[in-house]
């Protein structure tokens, strides 16, 4: 379960025995700091909480303090590194060097932001949480579906810019004053879980079922061996489907995937069925489709013979094919069984999409050299330059 589920699940039962909640929201940073901005904490009148906002030097602190700092309305607090000499006036220390601002909301507020979060999960409502923390007007927060921005915020246009840039940067903007240090305005995108398709229903597969479900993404598999597609093999899975296959001729030559649609865009798609013609039906249905991510297991020369198979038809040369691809799928982490495999696969997939959103930068200490970007096809294209060169 992820953490935006825990946090959901606290609010409600909360809610259904008529607790107060409040919420703490990391706002801004600067220098080094475990959480980001947009990060959550709930905490509830009794004591419970749900969700992180530091590496564990803060939470207690703050689930002591919130009732109190939000006594007369929303506030924001900051909170310093407790090695720095010029520590004098802050409420408390961390042990990372940097420096954290949190809004402390409660009551009403608190069931609109984590109301968005709810959408998201259960509905797959994409919106923004717009929280005006500025010293112009009260501290205040309210949540816009994506698709009703530009009628919210028709009157202003740069906090639009700034919400529609949250959501298509999947990561949280701010408006900074000109003086610096905490922004007037915050935008941090709620979106919906990703979704993972997985191809193969064998048993490397449950592996990567469960590390995908542990972070809290939306996981379907499908495969045409209905015997495999059971409940009880991937009981975390949101859905299970089986695929159809056909003869593309009547000469009994290549079989072709019948099942539609197989993917959503936006989606994330792996293949692992272990046989080459379905391979092949897969990757040629999946090729043209604007999917986030699609890997492919086994070797790069196997999958470049299916590519050459295939190409002609999709009317794309080798190097376009390989651009949408990670062959072989997942990250290098040495050999090992299924849970090694199922582990590089779902680490090179969350760095993809890090890279898309920019917060592998953002997460990096302000010490460390930040890598050259790659693209989804690099590692493919190189790996089989080598390949050549051998």
């Amino acid at each position: 379960m992820s953490e935006t589920e825990r946090l959901v699940q606290l609010w409600k039962r909360a809610k259904a025995r008529g607790e107060r909640v409040y919420l703490a929201t990391v706002v801004h940073v600067e220098g080094s700091s475990y959480r980001k901005p947009g990060a959550r904490m709930l905490v509830t009148a009794s004591g419970e909480r749900a969700g992180t906002i530091s590496g564990g030097c803060l939470e207690a602190e703050v689930s002591r303090k919130i009732r109190w700092f939000t006594q007369s309305g929303p506030s924001v607090e900051e909170y310093r590194s407790s090695f720095d000499d010029d520590n004098e006036g802050v409420p408390y220390g961390l042990g990372c060097g940097g420096k954290i601002w949190i809004l402390m909301e409660s009551g009403p507020a608190v069931d609109e932001v984590v109301g968005g979060y709810r959408r998201a999960l259960e509905e797959r409502v994409s919106s923004v949480i717009v929280s005006s923390i500025g010293a112009s007007g009260p501290i205040s927060s309210s949540v816009i579906a994506e698709d009703e921005l530009e009628t919210s915020l028709s009157d202003d246009a740069a906090c639009l810019d700034l919400a529609k840039s949250a959501l298509s940067e999947r990561r949280c903007t701010a408006a900074l004053t000109a003086t610096g240090g905490i922004p007037e305005l915050v935008c941090v995108p709620v979106m919906p879980p990703p979704v993972l398709r997985v191809f193969g229903a064998g048993d490397d597969a449950q592996p990567l079922i469960r590390f995908a479900v542990e972070l809290g993404w939306d996981v379907y598999v499908a495969d045409g061996r209905s015997h495999l597609v059971r409940p009880e093999r991937f009981p975390e899975a949101k859905g299970l489907v089986t695929l159809k296959y056909e003869a593309a001729d009547s000469a009994g030559g290549a079989i072709r995937v019948e099942t539609d649609p197989l993917v959503a865009p936006g989606d994330r798609a792996v293949i692992l069925t272990h046989s080459y013609e379905q391979d092949r039906a897969l990757l040629k249905a999946l090729l043209p489709q604007p999917v986030e991510y699609l890997g492919i297991l086994g070797p790069l020369r196997r999958t470049v013979r299916i590519v050459d198979e295939i190409r002609g038809e999709l009317r794309l040369s080798r190097d376009e094919c390989l651009e949408r691809l990670h062959a072989p799928v997942g990250l290098p982490l040495g050999s090992g069984g299924p849970a090694v495999i199922a582990l590089s696969i779902v680490a090179e997939i969350q760095a993809t999409g890090a890279r898309r959103s920019g917060s592998d930068v953002a997460a990096r200490s302000h010490s460390e050299p930040i890598p050259m970007r790659r693209t989804q096809g690099d590692t493919a294209r190189e790996n089989f330059s080598r390949l050549e060169r051998v």
